[in-house]
């Protein structure tokens, strides 16, 4: 299976475009599909770099050859993410955004409250809370956490010592 064919069908499930007739096209899929992947690829470092073309929508090397979940997940998440955000951004012009100056008041309209929370805690909300905790949990710079003002006898001769490296009076960490 291609990423043109998993990806389209996870976000199709994330976005609840499972109808035929789709509201979307498998192309116009695959155009937001290779976005997102461009985002991805900008908001988290993963193991696997991959070249995304966005003007003719492909993802090379396939990532579903190495089965890469955390990349397949995190593109559907965008992709879908991308998709609510339109429907929003349509919602909002078709029902109007009512507004008041006085008592500062804004408030929407019929069912647009219910996008408003589908952008908050459905694939946008994910995608961010997946990718702000990403950095943290693939940390490989952990070191660079610890002070070298540990204790109250601070020797600058000591900051390009590593965290367990003696430093000659064993108490380093006391």
């Amino acid at each position: 299976m291609s990423w043109q064919e998993h990806l389209t069908t996870i976000v199709r499930v994330l976005i609840n475009d499972l109808d035929c007739p789709y509201e979307f096209s498998d192309e116009r899929m695959q155009q937001v599909i290779v976005v997102a992947a461009k985002y991805v690829q900008f908001d988290v470092n993963l193991e696997h770099l991959y070249q995304v073309n966005v003007i003719n929508p492909n993802i090379t090397p396939d990532p579903t050859n190495d089965d890469d979940e955390i990349f397949l997940s995190l593109v559907g998440l965008k992709a879908a993410c991308i998709f609510d955000q339109g429907t929003f951004r349509t919602k909002s012009a078709l029902e109007g955004i009512n507004t008041r100056l006085g008592a500062a008041s804004l408030s929407f309209g019929g069912s647009i409250a219910g996008y408003r929370d589908i952008i908050e805690h459905g694939a946008c909300g994910l995608y961010d809370e997946l990718t702000s905790h990403w950095d943290v949990r693939n940390a490989s710079a952990w070191a660079a956490v610890l002070s070298p003002f540990v204790n109250n006898r601070f020797d600058p001769r000591y900051l390009n010592a590593g965290p367990f490296r003696n430093v000659g009076n064993n108490d380093f960490y006391s």
